[in-house]
């Protein structure tokens, strides 16, 4: 689908703007309402992993649940963006349970992030949003 100035994206754009950006937003429902928390993140193995510590709400609720992960960048001055949405099952790894690439996974937050949270897709969307030419000038 395409209007004057957004696009719904295939899959394959999804994945290249997410492997170019490192924050996004895991929302699951928790214990009587939806959690939502940020997170640095990363793509490998054609999933989306994270890192968090053990005991925490994020470990305990993706564990073998269903979450959405969205990951977007947008320009206020230019009113131009995208959005990728990624739903699929969690689940909760161990460190020694992880390839070995993703052992060293900075995340911005201190402290010990033992526990890998790694999401894999069902349902992969995106949209783009660009000046249109009307509003752009031409």
């Amino acid at each position: 689908m395409s209007t004057d100035n957004l696009a719904t994206l295939v899959a394959y754009d999804c994945w290249s703007l997410l492997e170019g950006a490192e924050i996004a937003r895991v929302a699951w429902q928790g214990d009587g309402r939806i959690e939502l928390l940020p997170v640095n993140y990363t793509v490998a193995d054609g999933a989306l992993w994270f890192r968090t510590e053990a005991g925490t709400a994020l470990a305990r609720g993706a564990a073998n649940t269903e979450l959405v992960v969205e990951v977007d960048q947008v320009d206020p001055p230019t009113r131009t963006g995208w959005s990728v949405v990624v739903r699929g099952v969690a689940d909760v790894l161990d460190v020694l349970d992880v390839p070995d690439m993703l052992v060293d996974m900075r995340v911005w937050p201190n402290g010990i992030r033992s526990v890998f949270v790694r999401v894999e897709p069902d349902e992969i969307t995106g949209r783009r949003l660009w000046i249109s030419e009307i509003e752009g000038g031409s």
